[in-house]
């Protein structure tokens, strides 16, 4: 079912909406790996623990103003921060202009919440939590089995349950990297409702671009290991990040066809 909206306002309000996540989801990249609530306490400077101000606490904006700096010790905040946020506008923007009006984005945006999640607390340098993973697919497969009902488009809900089940699967078998192996939990649900077809499509793909980036972490182990950083973490974050990028183009890219 799909409201009379045009695309345009549906991207608008998506980019708005995925700057705020973004902002919330740079409280779960920073607290859930090292077991921290993510509702208690409000956010605080990782230097000085200082409260943030409302004011200073506007998604990108503030962090342009303050330039990168604690407004009470002055100390650095990471550009990872007003990146996520903005990269989760674009992102939510594109699935908005690629779906349109209808409730399969709700379920698209979710899912590129998540992959945003574990690709940032991979490049951190930690375990993707494997709970991010399972409540974010969970939160979207709710989402899409519902926009595929209300369609009546059953076979886009049949895929996504098989998607999403033959990717628990694997998950679970990898009893050694297990949290690695849980980026597969979004990534299933996309191709599943996408289809057979798209799921080809974005594999091969997603083998192009994995084999492009170990290229060019081979290239830079030398680099990487001098400066203290693990080569094998690094190759994994280009992956998980490539799954991320080749995941939102097949669901832009084929969103259309797919969730009408």
């Amino acid at each position: 079912m799909a409201f009379h909206v045009t695309r345009g306002a549906v991207t608008a309000f998506a980019a708005v909406v995925g700057l705020l996540i973004g902002s919330f989801l740079n409280v779960v990249i920073y607290r859930v790996p090292r077991r921290l609530s993510v509702a208690k306490p409000g956010s605080f400077c990782p230097h000085c623990e200082t409260p943030v101000r409302p004011v200073d606490n506007v998604p990108v904006v503030s962090w342009l103003v303050l330039r990168g700096r604690c407004h009470q010790c002055g100390g650095a905040i990471s550009g990872r921060y007003p990146l996520v946020e903005g990269g989760t506008a674009v992102v939510f923007a594109a699935i908005g202009w690629g779906l349109g009006a209808h409730w399969a984005v709700v379920g698209f945006c979710v899912l590129a919440a998540t992959l945003v999640v574990l690709v940032a607390v991979e490049r951190d340098g930690l375990d993707p939590p494997i709970s991010a993973a399972l409540v974010g697919t969970a939160v979207a497969v709710v989402a899409l089995v519902g926009a595929g009902a209300a369609d009546h488009r059953w076979n886009h809900v049949v895929g996504v349950l098989i998607g999403v089940a033959v990717a628990a699967a694997v998950v679970a078998v990898s009893v050694r990297r297990a949290a690695a192996a849980s980026v597969l939990l979004p990534v299933g649900a996309v191709l599943g409702w996408l289809g057979p077809t798209s799921a080809a499509e974005g594999l091969a793909t997603a083998a192009v671009v994995l084999v492009i980036a170990r290229r060019i972490v081979a290239r830079g182990a030398s680099r990487a290991n001098s400066a203290g950083v693990e080569g094998p973490r690094r190759a994994l974050a280009l992956a998980l990040a490539a799954g991320a990028v080749v995941s939102t183009v097949i669901a832009v890219a084929v969103g259309a066809g797919a969730g009408r």
